[in-house]
């Protein structure tokens, strides 16, 4: 999904002047603003999608100075939760601004550079005021030819400026991006203080805060992950291992989004099993369910193969699906794999299409099921299990 997120704006700083009964005009003591909140990205195990994240994420704003020296609050932060297995990254945005009027075609280079230099001069002049809040009635009398805006204002709006793209992905629980920071907020009259202008009718505004555009991709971590054409059984066979509930029905693309499922064992060890939608020659081009299949297909560590024995020739179905995984990403079907023959209970064609294919194939790891019928689910799950212990 495509998000965008916005720091909270820097609250203002204060004009304000001491006063009191024996002191008509005292020295300048206006509180500086607040500066704006942030916006974080978290992972958390507790979240399955995309759905809780909102369009438009804003950060509460910091709040304006005020007199007698009083600061203005910061604004509070706030802190989205995505699944574990979010890819953060920033969409960058050309800055459209209007370019110098052109002085015309018949005018020389003398002439277009002066034209230009005036613009930008006066562009620097309305920036520079558009930066300050004015005492009333004093918008006019304030001359701020002469002021320097402080380092560390000139340090944020570099940094702003400056801000390397955005690139994150959150695998773990706990995990933290900051991807919208709060402007500074405004500094007070007092900060303006100088030999020729003891009471500055002028205080520096806050900054707003940072805007970044996002597209933000879950890839589901599972420990497995099942893969298979359409219709080969894959949610049937998940729903027979793990506590899982996958729709299941007698036509393709049944599932079109990913599952999880644990498998538990009798030891108490526990399994994550991805049930992610079927697979169709042309998947690496994004045909079918295409990237919404493989994307996930990635994070797991073990590649379960759900092959319907009962198709004619089922082993050039295997075939296509490991040519798709490389297509994809080179290497991909190098994992370590299981191959499982769902099915088995199809009658005489499934139990020849299970000898010839070992005849053919005899050091692949092939293990018959029937997942309607909950049949050498165990030998399966144990299979499983080995081959994730002999990566630890």
């Amino acid at each position: 999904m495509r998000c965008t997120a916005i720091g909270g704006a820097g609250g203002n700083g204060c004009v304000s002047f001491f006063r009191d009964v024996f002191v008509p005009r005292g020295p300048a003591d206006g509180g500086d603003g607040g500066s704006g909140g942030d916006v974080w990205l978290e992972a958390d195990s507790s979240e399955t999608s995309l759905s809780c994240v909102k369009q438009w994420l804003k950060a509460r704003p910091g709040s304006n100075g005020r007199g007698k020296s009083m600061h203005g609050g910061r604004g509070s932060d706030i802190t989205i939760k995505v699944p574990q297995g979010t890819l953060v990254r920033q969409i960058l945005i050309e800055n459209k601004d209007a370019q110098p009027e052109d002085p015309g075609p018949g005018a020389d280079r003398s002439s277009r550079f002066l034209a230009d230099l005036e613009t930008q001069m006066a562009r620097r002049t309305e920036d520079k005021a558009a930066l300050f809040v004015h005492y009333p009635r004093w918008e006019e009398r304030n001359d701020l030819r002469g002021v320097r805006l402080p380092a560390e204002f000139k340090a944020f709006r570099w940094a702003m400026a400056h801000a390397p793209p955005l690139s994150a992905d959150l695998t773990s629980h706990g995990q933290r991006v900051l991807v919208a920071r709060g402007g500074l907020g405004g500094m007070g009259n007092p900060h303006f203080i100088a030999a020729d202008d003891r009471q500055p009718h002028y205080a520096l505004r806050g900054l707003p805060g940072q805007t970044r555009v996002l597209d933000l991709e879950l890839k589901t971590i599972a420990d497995v992950g099942l893969v298979g054409m359409p219709n080969a059984g894959k949610s049937t066979f998940l729903r027979a291992v793990s506590n899982a509930h996958p729709k299941v029905a007698a036509y393709p693309f049944t599932t079109l989004n990913p599952y999880i499922g644990t498998v538990a064992y009798d030891d108490a060890a526990q399994v994550t099993v991805a049930d992610i939608p079927g697979l169709v020659p042309g998947a690496h081009r994004n045909v079918g369910l295409g990237h919404a299949f493989l994307r996930h297909v990635e994070r797991s560590r073990v590649l379960v193969f759900i092959v319907d024995v009962s198709r004619p020739e089922p082993w050039r179905d295997l075939q296509m699906l490991r040519d798709e995984l490389d297509l994809y990403r080179e290497g991909l079907s190098d994992r370590p794999s299981l191959v499982v023959c769902n099915k088995a209970d199809a009658g005489d064609i499934a139990r020849r299409n299970y000898d010839a294919w070992r005849l053919i194939a005899p050091d692949l790891n092939l293990v018959p099921v029937s997942a309607k019928l909950d049949k050498n689910i165990k030998k399966a799950t144990h299979a499983i299990r080995q081959m994730l212990e002999q990566q630890k």
